[in-house]
């Protein structure tokens, strides 16, 4: 996947804006767009995972402008799935909670559908898997769920290190995460991080969708960790980053002020000023919703590695050849020094943290990766 031309880049942000209410967007699009510029607007789209929310903006242009008829039908069918899928993911995230609160267990779902719920329309955001935290840390949850059912024993030898667990997916595709902790964070202030996750997570809420959601405040901490966490590792789409515009616009001038004070003392401004620059340049996020200065050399480099690697990096191109790959990995790492240096060396020590402890396991199966 290349990089998408601007006039591509720029249609599509009209539309973004336009799904998530911004009726002023429709002076950004032109009537009688030609037919493969809007199959590469598709294109970019799907490859975005914003595919519900570009067609909430179709949706309130004039039929004239809107796509030919065929891409219209293919894009309205994928939408409905989109639903569907929704409405199932609503169901199994209050099924998990359910059991986990009969357990005796305080929970909570991270990330998306408790941002899916603050959507002008819940049922278009394109849905991933379910995370949920449960109370207890590693080890009493890894038991729990074994005498659960929901995982084998044998499945914990490969866990040591991460702050998760898989469980098996459902009939219906889904798959669910159980966190040991709300998100990891900069070594250097990890413990000031745990502690405002964990007491944050406790003023979670039961909402009409059947599970507990947690507050703006915790979103906005613990989502910005996530993002920095993998455009560091893999990439991330435009979904991720609508999420974050979706949490600012639900937010109060009192919990941006205390997410903000919570970014300086937490070593997270620098992904934070490019993330709001991101949500400037494709979103329109006004002045007084950042949480920082938006800062352009950094959120230039995040705008591209959307584009080009799409959803989590899905669409970037890797070269076949592990070892290559392998080097070109430990260089892109290396490139992130001048971005965020504290956060780049934290992230590279994981790596290799995580690589010395699997390498017996990889040796065992004979495998160069697990």
């Amino acid at each position: 996947m290349g990089v998408p031309s601007q006039k591509t880049v720029r249609l599509l942000s009209a539309l973004l804006r336009l799904g998530l209410g911004a009726e002023c967007s429709i002076v950004d699009f032109p009537p009688q767009l030609e037919p493969a510029e809007w199959t590469r607007l598709y294109s970019l789209a799907k490859q975005q995972s914003v595919l519900g929310i570009a067609f909430a903006g179709i949706e309130k242009l004039p039929k004239e402008n809107r796509p030919p008829m065929q891409l219209l039908m293919r894009w309205a069918t994928e939408v409905e799935a989109i639903r569907g899928m929704n409405g199932l993911m609503n169901k199994e995230a209050a099924r998990l909670t359910r059991l986990f609160t009969e357990a005796g267990r305080k929970n909570a779902i991270l990330k998306g559908q408790a941002n899916a719920r603050l959507y002008p329309n819940p049922t278009l955001r394109q849905a991933g898997d379910i995370d949920i935290w449960v109370e207890g840390g590693r080890d009493s949850i890894n038991k729990l769920l074994v005498e659960m059912g929901m995982i084998e024993k044998s499945a914990l030898e490969y866990g040591r290190f991460w702050h998760h667990a898989h469980l098996e997916r459902t009939k219906d595709g889904i798959v669910a995460e159980v966190h040991y902790r709300p998100a990891s964070g900069n070594p250097f202030k990890s413990q000031e991080f745990q502690d405002f996750l964990n007491r944050e997570i406790l003023s979670a809420q039961m909402v009409p969708e059947g599970f507990y959601a947690p507050s703006i405040k915790f979103a906005l901490v613990m989502q910005l960790s996530h993002l920095q966490q993998h455009f560091y590792s893999g990439g991330l789409g435009l979904r991720q980053y609508i999420d974050y515009y979706i949490l600012l616009k639900n937010s109060t001038a009192e919990v941006r002020r205390e997410v903000s004070g919570a970014m300086k003392r937490l070593g997270m401004l620098h992904a934070c000023s490019a993330v709001m620059w991101v949500l400037q340049q494709v979103l329109g996020l006004e002045r007084d919703l950042m949480l920082c200065t938006p800062c352009a050399w950094r959120g230039r480099r995040l705008l591209r590695l959307a584009l080009v690697g799409g959803n989590f990096g899905k669409y970037r191109q890797k070269p076949r050849n592990v070892f290559i790959r392998w080097f070109r990995d430990r260089r892109q790492a290396l490139s992130w020094l001048p971005f965020d240096p504290m956060n780049a060396i934290f992230k590279e020590l994981k790596y290799w943290r995580h690589t010395l402890y699997l390498m017996p396991l990889r040796v065992k199966r004979r495998r160069i990766g697990l």
